[in-house]
């Protein structure tokens, strides 16, 4: 026999469940209290309650912090979505960008960083100075977690398919180039497929997936002589130009770095186009602060259309 008992909601503080989400977020007492302004006693005593409403410690204090019990873990996700549900109610209908002192987090691609950050950026400080914006390393396997929670606003960048949950917005096209020094033995002219896989190259991959280059190499039954992996864009310049090595990269990238310095050849393999993605949480759509983000990144993208 089970037996069901419900809350009575009314006997819950919702101070409470904000102190929750922010020790769970920060896993530390003490910051938690810096963020919300309040004293370590008061937070103390606040989690006390917590403890006593739930019947579960909660948080055990170890020494990498406060890590969360079995119980919390599962009251977190939930706890999140909600509190961000009541705030998003509660705030304006409105945005005012001139007005604004908005924060905005994004998770960006590192090939977003370069391209679409420099664009965004005067755009924002003409319409609105006092935004501000966190940028975040993005991790295609944290995507989902990060905008349900709320960590995130939106992810920039190539993004794998997402459930339904998710909207999506393609900023532009991109393709993969070979990238080289123009003292290489192949600059100067288009490589050839058997030049690409003899050569030597610098690999971009990402830290939790395979590159989209490997993928389609794959598919061609073919591969290359990687000597060197790296994971972000600006390792490049530095390192082809001091060896002869082949980096594809994305033309857009590849572009604000090759000035007369750097030879830039086509993909003598047959790759896709690359859509990049602007991605959030579909329950912010219809926010107004949101939406006014989404279209001025939008915008900063519009000549790379």
């Amino acid at each position: 026999m089970y037996i069901i008992m419900s809350v009575n909601l009314a006997t819950i503080d919702l101070r409470l469940l904000v102190v929750f989400d922010a020790v769970m977020s920060e896993h530390s007492v003490t910051r938690a209290a810096q963020r919300l302004g309040m004293s370590q006693p008061a937070m103390s005593n606040a989690l006390n309650r917590l403890r006593y409403l739930l019947k579960d410690q909660l948080f055990l204090r170890t020494a990498e912090g406060m890590r969360p019990t079995a119980r919390a873990r599962e009251l977190g996700p939930p706890i999140t979505q909600a509190l961000k549900q009541i705030q998003e109610a509660l705030e304006p209908a409105t945005f005012a960008p001139s007005d604004a002192g908005s924060d905005f987090r994004l998770t960006l691609s590192d090939h977003a960083t370069v391209v679409v950050l420099p664009r965004l950026l005067p755009l924002l400080q003409k319409a609105a100075p006092q935004v501000r914006l966190r940028i975040l390393p993005k991790r295609n396997s944290a995507i989902e977690d990060q905008l349900d929670s709320g960590d995130v606003d939106f992810a920039v960048g190539i993004i794998p398919k997402l459930p339904r949950r998710f909207a999506r917005q393609e900023l532009y096209q991109d393709e993969y180039v070979c990238m080289m020094h123009r003292g290489h033995p192949l600059a100067g002219r288009p490589i050839k497929r058997a030049e690409f896989v003899a050569a030597e190259h610098l690999a971009l991959r990402p830290l939790d997936s395979v590159s989209v280059v490997d993928q389609c190499l794959r598919r061609h039954k073919a591969g290359r002589k990687v000597v060197l992996n790296v994971t972000q864009y600006l390792a490049v310049p530095n390192t082809i130009r001091k060896r002869n090595l082949v980096a594809c990269m994305l033309r857009t990238v590849a572009e604000h770095f090759a000035g007369d310095e750097f030879y830039l050849s086509p993909m003598p393999f047959n790759l896709e186009p690359m859509n990049i993605s602007l991605v959030w949480s579909r329950a912010r759509t219809h926010h107004a602060a949101n939406a006014w983000l989404r279209q001025k990144l939008v915008e900063a993208c519009a000549d790379l259309r």
